[in-house]
């Protein structure tokens, strides 16, 4: 069940106001929502507080694909914040565009080092911590909405830059306008932050679209395993570590490539199971009708969800362990 809506955005802004040190962070190997509401807080905070530091701290590198975003050289890794000197270290942290329980083993350490911990996001299933604060609205389409939404109240400036980070993260939650979520209101706002003057096409290809040599290996593997079942309701591929490795690839390149299981014309879910490091798998979900994925899962691992109709989650084991299970659920709902 949906969490309530907690959109008290002068009180966010007061709490990161109150903060000597904040930190923005997001569940680990981030998408284009967590990466665009990094880029855009982190802008919004130093133009409304001066004095207080605002850093980006994730467990992972900013994906290359992103780092055209303004902000994004300033991405710090957990691992060398912890190495570091104690000074300057964060004594607020936001996690943006999913939970804390997903940020990272180093991530969390500082994580809970903190007096004050925030939440910003919008997945259904968002997780029942007590955090200190939450902006949240499981209605957004994108975490980036949310963070549209405070530059209107609050009566920011839409910079140009700000403006292409919140435009990363629609693009990228509504599947460049096409998924259910992109609402009128939704094409309304992509327009007035294209008004800013950014490129919107360049920021589209890089963000979404190009492809490199490594990640066309990869859906080469992925298209050749791909599978058929439950009368093509279900569509599903596995892409293990071995063949991973082969590719020369990185964790960032498969992203997208269950789209290409899920655009058939008659798949009602589709699985994509890619072994990231030896035994731990990244399983995505996609659904259309009235299926919900991010349930779907949770149920699979209590750390997992996401969107109704796009989630995933991580899994154990072997190839065939793997498989197994998520066979099981979704034959569970589809027969």
């Amino acid at each position: 069940m949906s969490l309530p809506k907690e959109l008290n955005y002068n009180a966010f802004l007061e709490s990161v106001s109150n903060s000597k040190v904040v930190a923005i962070t997001a569940p680990a190997y981030g998408d284009g929502d967590s990466v665009g509401t990094q880029c855009a807080l982190k802008q919004i905070f130093e133009d409304l507080f001066p004095n207080v530091k605002c850093r980006i701290i994730n467990e992972t590198p900013c994906p290359t694909r992103y780092r055209f975003l303004k902000e994004t050289n300033h991405f710090e890794v957990s691992s060398e914040v912890l190495n570091g000197p104690a000074e300057g270290r964060p004594d607020h942290m936001i996690v943006v565009d999913g939970n804390f329980e997903r940020i990272g083993k180093d991530t969390t350490k500082l994580w809970n080092a903190c007096s004050r911990k925030t939440q910003v996001d919008h997945h259904a299933m968002s997780g029942d911590y007590k955090y200190d604060f939450r902006l949240y609205d499981p209605t957004a389409a994108a975490t980036t909405e949310l963070v549209f939404r405070l530059i209107k109240d609050a009566k920011v400036t839409l910079t140009r830059d700000i403006a292409q980070a919140i435009y990363v993260g629609l693009i990228f939650d509504t599947g460049l306008f096409k998924h259910s979520n992109a609402t009128p209101e939704i094409l309304r706002i992509g327009a007035e932050l294209m008004e800013t003057g950014f490129d919107h096409t360049t920021t589209a290809e890089k963000g979404m679209l190009i492809r490199n040599p490594q990640a066309f290996k990869l859906l080469q593997a992925l298209l050749r395993e791909a599978n058929f079942d439950v009368n093509d309701r279900y569509v599903w591929s596995v892409l293990d570590y071995e063949t991973f490795q082969s590719t020369g690839a990185v964790s960032d390149d498969r992203e997208g490539l269950i789209d290409q299981l899920f655009l058939t014309d008659k798949c009602e879910i589709a699985a994509f199971y890619f072994e990231a490091e030896p035994r731990i798998w990244k399983v995505s979900f996609r659904a259309r009708k009235d299926w919900d994925v991010a349930q779907l899962a949770r149920s699979l691992n209590p750390e997992g969800g996401g969107h109704t109709k796009a989630a995933g989650c991580t899994l154990k084991g072997s190839t065939a362990e793997v498989t197994a299970v998520g066979h099981a659920a979704i034959k569970k709902l589809l027969v």
